[in-house]
C-alpha cells in the first residue's frame, strides 16, 4: 500500500530561541491518521508542533501545510471575559465558517456553564471549552500538545471520540504527549524526540 501524502511537515527544520538551538534539523510528517511525539520534558515536543502550526520562526528548514490547521496548546487557548458559547461563537467567526457550537458545547458537558466567562470555570471545565474547539472547528490539520491534561476519565472518553471523529473525516492529527500510551497502537507513526534531535518509529 503506498504511504499517504502528509499533510504538515518540517523539513530540517531547525529552531533557536533566546540563542539556544531547540530543534536540530528535524523532519517531521504529519499525515491522515493520528501521529504521536513522544519524549521527556524539555526535550523539544512543544517547540516542534509551535513551529509546525507557524508559531514559531525558523532559522533554518521549511514548513508545508495543506489546508486549515487548528493549534491547541497545553493552556487553553480561550478569552478571558467572555463565555464558552461567546468563545465559539468567535473562533468560528474569525475562520469564517464551522461546526456546531451548540452541540460542542453539549457534547462536552458544558451547557450548564456555557454562559459563564471562562476564567469562572474550574481548571477542567476550561480544558473541555478550549478542546470542544475541535467540533466548533474543524480543521484538515489538528495540532495537540498535551490534551488529556487536567481531565478526567470521562474527559479523556470525549478526547479520543473526539479523535476518532477528525480521523474519520480525513484530518491529519499531530498530538504531543506524556501519557496514554494506548494512542500508539491508533497511530500511524510514532516519533521520539531527545534533545531537539526526532527519530521514527
Amino acid at each position: 500500500m503506498p504511504a499517504m501524502q502528509p499533510s504538515a511537515r518540517l523539513e530540517r527544520a531547525t529552531v533557536a530561541l533566546e540563542d539556544r538551538v531547540i530543534l536540530r534539523a528535524i523532519d517531521l510528517e504529519v499525515a491522515p491518521g493520528i501521529t504521536v511525539l513522544r519524549g521527556p520534558n524539555g526535550a523539544g515536543k512543544t517547540t516542534a508542533l509551535r513551529a509546525l502550526a507557524g508559531l514559531l520562526p525558523l532559522l533554518r528548514g521549511a514548513r508545508e501545510v495543506a489546508g486549515e490547521l487548528l493549534y491547541l496548546g497545553h493552556r487553553p487557548q480561550l478569552l478571558h471575559g467572555l463565555s464558552v458559547r461567546e468563545n465559539l461563537a468567535f473562533f468560528m467567526a474569525f475562520r469564517g465558517r464551522g461546526g456546531d457550537a451548540a452541540a460542542a458545547i453539549a457534547r462536552w458537558g458544558l451547557a450548564a456553564d456555557a454562559d459563564r466567562p471562562v476564567e469562572r470555570l474550574s481548571v477542567g471545565q476550561r480544558r473541555r471549552a478550549a478542546l470542544a474547539r475541535l467540533d466548533a472547528e474543524p480543521c484538515d490539520v489538528i495540532v495537540l500538545d498535551e490534551p488529556f491534561a487536567e481531565l478526567d476519565q470521562e474527559g479523556v472518553g470525549l478526547v479520543r471520540e473526539a479523535l476518532n471523529a477528525a480521523v474519520a473525516r480525513g484530518a491529519a492529527v499531530l498530538i504531543a504527549s506524556h501519557a496514554h500510551p494506548e494512542i500508539d497502537r491508533d497511530a500511524v507513526r510514532v516519533y521520539s524526540i531527545h534533545d531537539g534531535a526526532l527519530a521514527g518509529a
